[in-house]
């Protein structure tokens, strides 16, 4: 196992131990190393990218949540 595999397991299991407010901020992160790993030609575990995708929405809908009416 390479070290951006294990760094992208600590992060995954990280982000399922935290608050859901935590996990929002982790989400850039959390796509980085993705992006490195396709850099790297490494697979990305379909839950991983399931998270990654649900974060990325959660944080989208976040910014509306605060927009004034």
């Amino acid at each position: 196992m390479t070290m951006l595999e294990r760094n992208l397991e600590r992060l995954y299991d990280r982000i399922l131990r935290t608050t859901p407010d935590a996990q929002l901020r982790l989400q850039p992160e959390l796509a980085d190393v993705i992006a490195r790993m396709e850099e790297a030609n490494k697979p990305v575990p379909p839950a991983i990218r399931d998270l990654c995708e649900e974060l990325t929405c959660a944080v989208i809908e976040a910014q509306f949540d605060n927009m004034p009416v």
